[in-house]
C-alpha cells in the first residue's frame, strides 16, 4: 500500500510537472503571438508613412516594400503559431515566405540608395534582386511535391503545444545564404560609409546599422538553437527594429528628407575640385576634374597635375586663414579656356590646417563676353582696329613719357566718288582694305587706329618716330598698288598722309593739329603723297626711298 501511494504521488508530481511546462509553453507562445502582432502592426504604420512620403527620397518607397515584407512575414507567423494543425502550418509558412525572404535585399537596396549607389539599382538588378527570394517562395510553396526546400515535415509537441519540425533541403541552404548574405553586405557598406565619411546623419546610419544587424542577430541566434522553444525570434526583433526607425522618422525625418551627403555633393558638383594633403599631393578629386586634367591621379603631386610654372603653385603656401581667389588661363584639348580658381585651407578645429583644395569655377563664357565688351570699348566696329577715344587716350599717355614721337594723318583720296559709285556698302570695304593693308606695314609698337570717316590716324615713338615718313611712304606706295575686288569690280584707291613730329609741340592737340594741316598740303598736291610739317612749312615727300632726318 505504501508502494502504491508512493507510485501514485510520483505520477501526480509528473503530471504537475508536465501541466506547468504545457502552461509556460503556452504562455511564451501567447507572448510570442502579441508581441509579432504589434510588430506586423507597427510595419503597417510604417508602411503608411513611407508611402505618404514615397516622392521624398527613392529610398522611402523602398523603406515601404521592406514594411510591407515584414508586416507580412510578422502576421503570417503569428498565425502560423496560433495553428493547430500541419496543414495550417504549411500554409501560414507559405504566407511568410511572400515576405520574410524579399526583406533581405529589400534592405540592401535601401542601404545602397542612402549611401548614393544608385548606379547599382535599376529594372535589371531589381530583378536579380529579388530572383532568389522568388524562387524560395514558389519552391517552399510547391515543396510536397520535391521536396527541395524541406525535406520532411512533421508535428512536434512541445508539451501540450505542437511545433512544427523540418529537416531542410538543398534550396533551403541557398535561401538562407542569400539571405545572410545580402544583410551582411548592407551592414558591411553601412558600416565603411559611416567610418569614413563621417556622416552628418550619424544618428541616423546608427539606427540603420542597428536595423541591419538586428536580424541577422536574431536570425543566427534561431539556428544555433538557443531561442526559447524552438521559436523564430526575427519578427519579435524587427519589433525593437521598427520601434526604432519610427523614432528616427519623428526625431530626424529618417528617409523623409533626402540623406544628400558629401560624395553625392561632390561627385556632383560642376566645378572641378582638387583636394590635396599637407605635402600638396592630390588626396582626392572629382568626375568634374578630368574635364580639366585628363591625367589627375592619386596621390600625385599637384605641379605635375597644373604644370610646375602654373601662378597657382606659389600661392598654396600663403593660404592660412582665408581663401584665395584668382583668375587662370588654361587649354583643354587645345582650346583656351578661362577659369576662377579658388584656394581654401581644410581645417582641423580652428587652426590646424591637414590640406588644401582647390575649386575651378569655368567661366570662359563669361571672361569672352568680358573681352568682347572691352573690345567694342575700344575698337571701331567696321574695320576693326582702334576707335578714335582709345587711340587718342593711349597717344595722350605717351606723349608725355617719349621724346621722340610722331604722328601720321591719313585719309582716302575722293572717298566721296567711291561711296556714291559703288554705295555705302562699297566704301565700307575700302576701309576695312585700308585698313587690312596699313597692319602690314605699321610696327608693333605702333597705335593705329581709325580717327573719323575716311581718315587714319598712328602714333609712332622712339626709333620708329624717326622713320615716321618712310613708313608713311610705303603704306602710301602699298595702298595705291594694292587695289581691291568688290563686287567683281577692280577698285583703285590711293590715301594722303600727313606726318609731324614732336619737337617743339607742347601738347598732343598740337601735334595732331600739324599733321592735319600736313595732310591738308597732301590733298593741294595733288593727293596720293606724304607731306611732313617741318619748322611751320609742309614738305611733300617723293615716291622714291626718302633720306636725311625724316628718311
Amino acid at each position: 500500500m505504501k508502494e502504491y501511494n508512493e507510485l501514485r504521488d510520483q505520477n501526480e508530481d509528473e503530471t504537475d510537472d508536465w501541466n506547468t511546462g504545457a502552461n509556460l509553453m503556452d504562455q511564451l507562445v501567447m507572448i510570442y503571438i502579441v508581441l509579432i502582432t504589434m510588430s506586423g502592426a507597427l510595419h503597417v504604420i510604417l508602411a503608411i508613412i513611407a508611402y505618404m512620403n514615397r516622392h521624398a527620397f527613392e529610398g522611402m518607397r523602398t523603406f515601404l516594400w521592406f514594411s510591407c515584407f515584414i508586416a507580412i512575414y510578422a502576421f503570417g507567423y503569428a498565425l502560423f503559431l496560433a495553428s493547430t494543425t500541419i496543414e495550417g502550418m504549411k500554409f501560414w509558412t507559405a504566407i511568410q515566405y511572400l515576405g520574410m525572404p524579399f526583406s533581405a535585399p529589400a534592405t540592401l537596396i535601401l542601404v545602397l540608395q542612402y549611401i548614393g549607389y544608385d548606379k547599382y539599382i535599376n529594372k535589371k538588378t531589381y530583378f536579380f534582386y529579388y530572383l532568389i527570394p522568388a524562387i524560395s517562395f514558389l519552391l517552399l510553396a510547391t515543396n510536397d511535391f520535391h521536396h527541395l526546400f524541406y525535406q520532411s515535415v512533421y508535428l512536434e509537441y512541445r508539451n501540450a503545444t505542437p511545433i512544427m519540425q523540418i529537416t531542410i533541403g538543398q534550396w533551403y541552404l541557398i535561401h538562407g545564404a542569400y539571405t545572410f548574405g545580402t544583410l551582411a553586405i548592407a551592414f558591411v557598406l553601412l558600416a565603411i560609409y559611416w567610418f569614413r565619411d563621417k556622416s552628418r546623419q550619424t544618428k541616423q546610419v546608427i539606427i540603420l546599422l542597428i536595423g541591419v544587424f538586428v536580424p541577422i542577430a536574431a536570425a543566427f541566434s534561431y539556428l544555433i538553437g538557443i531561442t526559447p522553444g524552438g521559436l523564430d525570434p526575427v519578427p519579435v526583433a524587427m519589433l525593437f527594429s521598427s520601434s526604432l526607425y519610427l523614432y528616427s522618422i519623428i526625431s530626424t525625418k529618417f528617409l523623409v528628407v533626402p540623406p544628400i551627403e558629401k560624395d553625392y555633393v561632390f561627385e556632383s558638383m560642376g566645378d572641378a575640385v582638387l583636394v590635396l594633403d599637407q605635402t600638396y599631393h592630390i588626396k582626392d578629386f572629382n568626375k568634374a576634374a578630368f574635364t580639366i586634367f585628363s591625367h589627375v591621379k592619386i596621390g600625385e603631386h599637384i605641379a605635375a597635375v597644373l604644370g610646375v610654372d602654373n601662378q597657382i603653385l606659389p600661392l598654396l603656401k600663403n593660404v592660412h586663414t582665408e581663401s584665395i581667389i584668382l583668375e587662370v588661363e588654361m587649354s583643354n584639348n587645345s582650346i583656351k579656356e578661362y577659369y576662377q580658381a579658388k584656394i581654401s585651407p581644410i581645417k582641423r578645429g580652428e587652426s590646424t590646417i591637414v590640406g588644401t583644395t582647390i575649386i575651378f569655377t569655368n567661366i570662359t563664357e563669361q571672361k569672352m563676353e568680358q573681352m568682347n565688351l572691352t573690345k567694342l570699348a575700344y575698337t571701331d566696329g567696321l574695320t576693326q582696329i582702334y576707335n578714335r577715344a582709345y587711340v587718342l587716350s593711349i597717344a595722350e599717355k605717351m606723349f608725355a613719357s617719349h621724346e621722340k614721337m610722331a604722328v601720321v594723318l591719313f585719309d582716302i583720296d575722293h572717298f566721296k566718288k567711291i561711296n556714291d559709285t559703288y554705295g555705302h556698302f562699297g566704301g565700307d570695304e575700302g576701309l576695312k582694305h585700308v585698313a587690312s593693308l596699313s597692319r602690314n606695314v605699321i610696327p608693333e609698337s605702333g597705335v593705329f587706329g581709325r580717327y573719323g570717316g575716311e581718315e587714319f590716324i598712328l602714333f609712332l615713338f622712339g626709333k620708329e618716330a624717326e622713320a615716321a615718313s618712310t613708313i608713311s611712304s610705303k603704306l602710301r606706295r602699298l595702298i595705291a598698288e594694292t587695289p581691291f575686288h568688290y563686287d567683281d569690280i577692280v577698285i583703285n584707291i590711293t590715301a594722303s598722309f600727313g606726318v609731324a613730329l614732336k619737337e617743339n609741340c607742347t601738347a598732343l592737340p598740337l601735334l595732331i593739329k600739324e599733321a592735319d594741316e600736313a595732310l591738308y598740303a597732301s590733298k593741294k598736291e595733288g593727293r596720293n603723297t606724304v607731306c611732313v610739317a617741318m619748322d611751320g612749312e609742309y614738305i611733300k615727300l617723293s615716291s622714291e626711298i626718302i633720306a636725311g632726318k625724316y628718311g
